[in-house]
């Protein structure tokens, strides 16, 4: 297999061991933290396996799932940051964790269709390429504008997103036409969804949205869409007088 794919992906998944360490330290965020773990783990073995042997090749084809998934959510993450002007840090993070992970499943897919390594320069042509995209994601944000995201208005009912749960499971409206103001503090992508009144806000990482809805009067449910988060307490309950 060729050796210059393996750098590429060794230092991928160290980058973003690092990166989502930094994060869910800072934030206390679990789900960061695990994936930190779960990157660790996967340096480990990519340094003591043999090469070739099947299981370095399941920790490649592991980590290249894990660049995927990481790579879709922060891209996305990335994009609505930016059109939303929130705050520099919360695009800078998810662009960093983008391009890391853009570059390791790119390694991960040219490892495994280059076995020979013919395809000689070509894993520092991506690294190189990943440090550009960070750089120009950065003046495009910054030609765009940080720092003008969306504020809590005085009627709003805030709610607030940290560590995979709601700080608040229960919140009272004082009217049919409510505002919420959402803040989600973790790395990774959360909803606020409403099955009953159709209300499907999506949150990226550090992101202040704001939504307006007219409801009946009754107590409806709220949870997170994604994946597993409903499961993991992520749900609450909204009254509407």
């Amino acid at each position: 297999m060729g050796a210059s794919w393996s750098i590429l992906i060794l230092w991928a998944a160290v980058a973003d061991a690092v990166l989502q360490a930094i994060v869910g330290i800072a934030h206390i965020d679990r789900e960061a933290i695990a994936f930190a773990v779960l990157f660790a783990v996967g340096v480990v073995v990519l340094l003591r396996a043999r090469q070739g042997s099947r299981v370095r090749s399941g920790t490649v084809i592991i980590l290249g799932l894990l660049f995927a998934d990481v790579a879709f959510w922060m891209i996305t993450a990335t994009w609505s940051n930016v059109r939303n002007h929130e705050q520099l840090l919360y695009i800078i993070e998810p662009l960093a964790l983008a391009c890391a992970s853009a570059a390791g499943l790119i390694g991960v897919v040219g490892q495994l269709v280059d076995r020979h390594g013919r395809a000689n320069g070509a894993a520092a042509v991506v690294a190189v390429a990943a440090f550009a995209a960070f750089i120009l994601g950065t003046g495009g944000a910054a030609i765009t504008g940080w720092g003008k995201e969306q504020t809590q208005g005085p009627n709003d009912l805030a709610l607030r997103i940290h560590n995979t749960a709601y700080r608040a499971t229960a919140i009272s409206a004082t009217s049919h036409r409510v505002t919420l103001y959402v803040t989600n503090e973790d790395l990774f992508w959360h909803t606020v969804t409403i099955d009953q009144l159709g209300v499907d806000l999506a949150l990226p990482v550090g992101s202040h949205r704001r939504i307006t809805f007219s409801a009946p009067s009754g107590t409806y449910t709220f949870y997170c869409r994604i994946p597993g988060h409903r499961q993991a307490g992520m749900q609450g309950t909204i009254k509407v007088p």
